[in-house]
């Protein structure tokens, strides 16, 4: 019996820790439901009526406090920013909450407590450029340019890329351009301010000074950029036609070394790169080329030159009677005054009645000159001389010197073969001497 009666205590007893232990794993099951449920609740509740039935559980949540201040933000701000406080106070370190608490804030007109949120999400994460963004915004808003600046100047350092630009828009309003390089352009690199200087020409007669204007401080301070960073302004000078402005940023340019420049060729010869001894920048005022060259092979390096080691090529790869400029300079020249281009070329094999020329036109438009042809090149031909002479009209201030071959119009009009050109100029003449040869 007594053997009995201890089995079977034993056993009473094994049976009751395991009960107990099942007691409690349930326990703990029903409390993770529950606050899995509540978790929902403070998720999903839409009204501030549930909030605060919930707060009575557990009013340190910091959840439960942003949620209830995000329901209030529609129906009453200053409801929301006192909850919003309560979530900041509880969990300081939440990026979520004080973004919105300073979002509330301002809308309230409450600058200080937009303040300290602003701080304390600068405070948080310094290299985020949103929250500097957001600061430089509320500044502005308020007035205070020397904290927005500061901001924006950061803001530009950080991500110049994304932020560069809208920063310039925001701040237009509220400065002038002089003042707004200095105060934040000025402190990024040499690109994001030769940035600045075509956002400001992007803009329009309006700001076309003040864009020259700051160019010039850019290219006496900068110890170098790459032309790239240039070349969007440049670009827009020449389209807009200011060619005087273009001319000076493309000698300060060749000051700095980002444009190397053609040492080669004579003083007098208006032709940048004319002998081809560098290739081709595709931009400014160096030769260009269409990425669309059908039916045509253009190489700048060709060797056997007239002048020097390189020179152009041009193969007619396949034979097409369709009209073809592949390679063209802008020229800045003199108003009113004769000129004599000339270029050494030869040829291989081309066929049709047409073969290439070397044309000048006028940029202007209204055209104030006619187009200048040189002679044409057909069949196979040693290097030689062409020419062309023209005489600027009184609004020209650039032409346009191309390679170019028009549409054929007699048998056989395909054109094929190969065709160099090298040694090109374009100098100033004497009117009154040409008459007398």
């Amino acid at each position: 019996m007594n053997v009995g009666s201890t089995q079977i205590e034993i056993s009473l007893a094994s049976r009751g820790r395991r009960l107990l232990f099942l007691t409690a794993v349930g326990f703990v099951g029903l409390l993770l439901a529950a606050e899995t449920v509540l978790a929902g609740f403070v998720l999903s509740f839409d009204s501030p009526s549930q909030a605060r039935w919930l707060l009575r559980f557990d009013s340190s949540d910091p959840q439960l406090q942003y949620q209830l201040g995000r329901t209030y933000e529609d129906s009453d701000r200053a409801e929301s920013v006192y909850y919003l406080r309560q979530a900041t106070a509880l969990s300081p370190s939440s990026r979520r909450y004080w973004t919105h608490l300073g979002d509330d804030c301002e809308s309230l007109g409450d600058t200080q407590c937009a303040d300290q949120a602003w701080d304390r999400l600068l405070a948080l994460c310094p290299m985020v450029p949103l929250y500097h963004w957001t600061a430089a915004q509320s500044y502005l808003r308020a007035n205070r340019l020397d904290d927005s600046f500061a901001q924006f100047r950061t803001l530009v350092q950080l991500d110049p890329a994304d932020y560069a630009v809208a920063s310039w828009n925001s701040l237009r309003a509220a400065a002038d351009p002089d003042r707004i390089f200095d105060q934040v352009a000025r402190f990024s690199s040499p690109a994001v301010q030769a940035g600045y200087v075509d956002f400001l020409a992007a803009r329009g007669d309006s700001e076309a000074d003040a864009a020259y204007r700051i160019w010039k401080r850019v290219a006496e301070t900068s110890g170098g950029f790459p032309l790239s960073a240039a070349q969007p302004y440049l670009e827009r000078l020449i389209g807009d036609q200011r060619f005087a402005e273009a001319i000076g940023v493309w000698q300060d340019l060749e000051r700095l070394g980002i444009v190397k420049a053609a040492g080669s060729d004579a003083a007098e010869n208006a032709v940048f790169n004319g002998d081809f001894e560098q290739f081709p920048l595709n931009a400014g005022f160096d030769w260009r080329w269409s990425d669309r060259l059908s039916y045509l092979a253009v190489d700048f390096s060709a060797p056997a030159a007239y002048h020097g080691s390189r020179c152009l090529r041009i193969d007619f790869a396949a034979s097409r009677n369709l009209e073809y400029e592949p390679v063209y300079q802008i020229v800045p020249l003199e108003a009113k005054h004769t000129y004599r281009m000339t270029a050494y070329v030869r040829s291989d094999d081309i066929t049709s009645d047409t073969g290439p020329f070397l044309r000048v036109s006028d940029t202007a438009q209204p055209a104030s000159f006619r187009d200048a042809l040189s002679e044409t090149t057909v069949g196979t031909t040693s290097w030689h001389p062409v020419h062309a002479y023209f005489t600027t009209g009184p609004e020209t201030q650039a032409v346009r010197l191309s390679v170019w071959r028009p549409l054929g119009r007699v048998f056989p009009t395909e054109i094929s073969g190969s065709f160099w050109l090298d040694a090109v100029s374009i100098e100033m003449v004497d009117p009154e001497a040409l008459r007398r040869q």
